[in-house]
């Protein structure tokens, strides 16, 4: 739909979205003050209060977008009710991805030596260090492997969407640095998880392509664990764009949660020693592209 369409949309049906500059900075405030929260925490969903004067909405956030309650009189008990609900909360269903927590000492140990041979990574400190899980959807009755990483290396700057976080993690089974990216795939079924896509490049012996290690689905674990996982970490935003308030046309993904970890870990394109090995890169990349053009035909 166009501005001006939306706009219309709003008046014909006394629409709860504003069109003011006023507004729009209210929008922009909720937005940032979101990413922020999902930027510095392992999240799958948060929530959010919104008060304006004497009424308040409720917000739920994940990578799909926003569900915002109707405006309510946060004085009428409702609103107090609502917290001390949330208090009551497992942290799973307050929106925190238990998948991810603190290393323990043994585990920071193990991997401190190696993660230090990293660019920029020689100060890391215990301190620094949680623990990711991984599974494998090839092997969906094994157990997650143990990755140990500081923060990230690469992070989004977006809520909504893939939302990619890359990671240079020490495997606790294998003994050596990986890169883990962690990000949320499009749940539709004519679209090829980035694991398979791997798989297959590998199978048809495409050159110049990283190893892949493990990749899969990001499991929902309560009460932090793994033989209680249930489902998978996925949105729920989506799920309401049959409500009356929304906009017709409106396009909101489906996303899971994904991770995949290559053991193949690159280095920095402007980290060359000659300009020798800058071209060798560029040839390699060149002949793995003309290799992926061809399977992908």
């Amino acid at each position: 739909m166009t501005i001006q369409e939306l706009q219309e949309h709003a008046n014909d049906t006394s629409h709860h979205i504003r069109w003011t500059n006023g507004a729009y900075g209210t929008y922009s405030r909720l937005i940032s003050h979101a990413v922020t929260l999902h930027r510095s925490q392992f999240r799958v969903f948060s929530f959010s209060v919104a008060v304006f004067e004497e009424t308040a909405r409720l917000l739920r956030w994940d990578r799909s977008g926003i569900i915002y309650t109707e405006s309510f009189k946060w004085a009428d008990g409702r609103l107090f009710e609502n917290l001390w609900r949330f208090n009551d909360l497992s942290v799973v269903d307050r929106g925190y991805d238990t998948t991810v927590s603190l290393a323990d000492d043994d585990e920071a140990e193990l991997a401190l030596p190696k993660l230090r041979t990293y660019p920029k990574f020689e100060n890391v400190r215990k301190g620094h260090l949680h623990r990711i899980l991984v599974w494998d959807d090839r092997s969906p009755d094994d157990g997650p492997r143990r990755y140990i990483t500081p923060s990230a290396k690469w992070a989004t700057e977006t809520l909504i969407g893939r939302a990619t976080f890359g990671y240079i993690a020490f495997d606790v089974e294998r003994g050596e640095l990986v890169y883990l990216k962690d990000f949320w795939r499009v749940d539709h079924p004519g679209v090829l998880k980035e694991g398979n896509v791997y798989h297959e490049l590998h199978g048809a012996e495409v050159r110049n392509i990283a190893k892949l290690g493990r990749a899969g689905d990001v499991r929902s674990i309560n009460d932090g664990q793994v033989r209680a996982s249930v489902g998978v970490q996925r949105t729920r935003t989506q799920s309401y764009l049959n409500h009356s308030r929304c906009s017709d046309g409106l396009v909101v993904e489906p996303y899971v949660h994904y991770r995949l970890v290559l053991e193949t870990v690159g280095m920095p394109l402007n980290q060359f020693k000659s300009t020798r090995q800058l071209c060798e890169v560029i040839r390699d990349a060149i002949v793995g592209k003309a290799g992926f053009s061809y399977v992908a035909r």
